[in-house]
Formats: structure tokens, C-alpha cells, sequence
């Protein structure tokens, strides 16, 4: 679903049927990755929440894979993000 190009990859798979409950998975993972801005233009549609600055200090977006784990790509905002802006 997610790779960076220089061999970090993070590959998800359906889970087995009856497993999870639809709407309540309560799995999460976070792809630490300075290249926010590129990340989420190549996934496209695939976005739910656009790469915002949050209040924790990080600067990230948000998806969701077919089981609906929660997926969220980010930087430290003080380090800045890949596009240049500024941390709020």
C-alpha cells in the first residue's frame, strides 16, 4: 500500500473474515516519512484527512486500508514539511 522508494514498505492484507467488527478496528499504524506532501499526492483518493499541522507537533494526513486501519503518514513539524510550510 505504501512504500518510499528506498525499500521501506508497508504491505497490509484483508483479515480473516468475521475478525473484525465493520467500523471498529481498533488498529493503527504511523509511517514516519519527511516527504508528507508527495506521499499523499501519490495516494490520490486514497486520502481522508489532507496533511494538516496538528497539535501534537506533527505535520501528517490520513488513510485507511480495506479493513479500515487506521494509516497516518507524518514529520515532526518543527523539522518542517516536505512542501515548505510553515508549522501553525
Amino acid at each position: 500500500m505504501l512504500s518510499d522508494g528506498r525499500g521501506g514498505k508497508i504491505h497490509l492484507t484483508v483479515a480473516v473474515k468475521g475478525w473484525l467488527v465493520p467500523g471498529r478496528n481498533p488498529f493503527g499504524l504511523y509511517l514516519c516519512a519527511e516527504n508528507v506532501d508527495e506521499l499523499a499526492r501519490n495516494l490520490g483518493g486514497a486520502v481522508l484527512h489532507p496533511a494538516e499541522h496538528k497539535p501534537w507537533g506533527m505535520y501528517e494526513f490520513s488513510l485507511s486500508d480495506p479493513d479500515e486501519t487506521c494509516v497516518r503518514v507524518g514529520w515532526p513539524s518543527a523539522s518542517g514539511a516536505s512542501s515548505g510550510a510553515k508549522p501553525n
